[in-house]
């Protein structure tokens, strides 16, 4: 009988320490009493005598060191509206949206009041409308500060090119057309081998191609191209760590009459390489981003696994090449990609960074280097375009914890290894001056 009632206490104990655990401290509570499987093991399934149950109660306490915070993430209304408006979203979804709504009168009022005393229609804009508000922001100040004082100034007296360079660059395009026109020719036999099926075939896959080509209009990441892997490890409202995969580009130099904003040169050199100009007359599909370093060379990412050799031109040279893996910070920004802005956007960038303690991965007192991610087609409107600039980072492992006595110490210096030096000197740059 005895052995019965302590297999009988054991058993309620099992049942109802849970129950005890609620009543205690609530939801947080429980949660952080069972905050470990382990821990949970040792309250249910030890012995229940005195000291056991002691013990359960003492595990009740809050642990300063466990302590979990609940966060609720709460939708705005604004966001609600965009999602109940969006085409993609199902009939099911759309009623539980209006009714959430319908019950969201006094956060829509609140957002109308707003508007109006400040007389800025900022609280009443969606996501997506914010994000216009945004890029239309962007390419004002681009205008406004790059490309009209650019355009201002008296133009460059122009040169003729050279007869080699016509001559190269006539080449270049009669080998494009000329791939272009066998590929046609070799899909109208195809065709004509089975007219019945593969015509229809076609001309629903152009169909497809030019509603996907209309969509990247207004798109600010376009559809159907690939781009290089990555996996994003952190984000926040300035930047976005990513750890990029290896992956293979095709590079070509830029000229140095270039810019950001004009590099039809290099596109196009890379454009026809990968439309068939290379050695096996093989035509590749355009991938995203076009990538422009800060050392004047610009890459398209080669997503293909047989990768053709590219011609031996000295006027319009292509490498092929790997871009080793590695970790960077990004920072996105829309409108055009002109130097003025670059040079904003990388200010902002680096003291986010340092900010945050973030470290580059780079010598100390190097320049720092940049790579620009352009990924829309020349077609997509100004506003909603997505660009991007990126700086190489280090990762928690590969950051060693030296000291400033060590790391400025040179050799017949005083005794404490320190060197001197003043704002004033040319080592001490600042980001604006990168």
């Amino acid at each position: 009988f005895r052995r019965n009632k302590k297999n009988s206490r054991k058993s309620t104990m099992k049942l109802f320490l849970p129950a005890f655990a609620l009543a205690a401290v609530g939801c947080n509570g429980y949660m952080n009493a069972f905050g470990t499987r382990k821990a949970a093991s040792r309250i249910l399934y030890s012995s229940t005598t005195d000291d056991a149950f002691a013990a359960f109660a003492d595990s009740l306490e809050e642990d300063p060191k466990r302590e979990t915070t609940f966060k609720t993430i709460e939708t705005t209304w604004q966001a609600k509206l965009e999602e109940l408006l969006d085409p993609k979203t199902n009939l099911a979804e759309r009623q539980i949206l209006l009714s959430e709504l319908m019950n969201s009168n006094e956060a829509i009022q609140e957002s109308v009041m707003d508007a109006l005393a400040n007389r800025k229609i900022d609280p009443l804009l969606t996501p997506t409308q914010k994000k216009l508000q945004d890029g239309t922001r962007a390419v004002v100040r681009q205008l406004a500060n790059d490309i009209l004082p650019q355009l201002s100034k008296a133009p460059t007296p122009f040169s003729p090119p050279s007869p080699a360079t016509l001559e190269s660059f006539g080449s270049r395009l009669f080998d494009v057309v000329s791939n272009q026109f066998q590929k046609d020719m070799k899909d109208l036999q195809e065709d004509l081998s089975d007219p019945i099926n593969r015509i229809p075939q076609r001309l629903s896959k152009q169909t497809r191609d030019f509603a996907q080509e209309a969509r990247n209009v207004f798109l600010e990441t376009p559809e159907g191209l690939q781009e290089p892997k990555y996996s994003v490890v952190e984000s926040c409202d300035l930047y976005e760590i990513r750890d990029y995969d290896q992956y293979t580009v095709a590079s070509t130099d830029m000229d140095d009459s270039e810019d950001l904003a004009t590099t039809g040169t290099a596109f196009n050199t890379l454009a026809g390489y990968l439309f068939g100009n290379n050695q096996d007359s093989k035509s590749m599909t355009m991938t995203t981003p076009v990538t422009t370093t800060s050392f004047g060379e610009m890459r398209f990412f080669l997503a293909e696994n047989s990768i053709p050799a590219p011609f031996e031109d000295k006027e319009a040279r292509v490498e092929i090449s790997d871009v080793p893996a590695a970790r960077l910070a990004v920072r996105k920004f829309t409108g055009f990609v002109t130097d003025g802005e670059i040079a904003r956007q990388k200010d902002t960038l680096l003291q986010a960074l340092e900010m945050d303690g973030i470290e580059l991965d780079l010598p100390h007192g190097a320049i720092v280097p940049h790579v620009v991610f352009q990924y829309n087609p020349p077609y997509t409107l100004p506003i909603v375009r997505r660009n991007e600039i990126a700086v190489p980072v280090r990762r928690p492992e590969d950051q060693s914890v030296t000291s400033l006595k060590k790391e400025w110490s040179v050799e017949g210096d005083d005794d404490d290894g320190l060197t001197s030096w003043s704002s004033s000197e040319s080592d001490d740059v600042s980001p604006s001056d990168y």
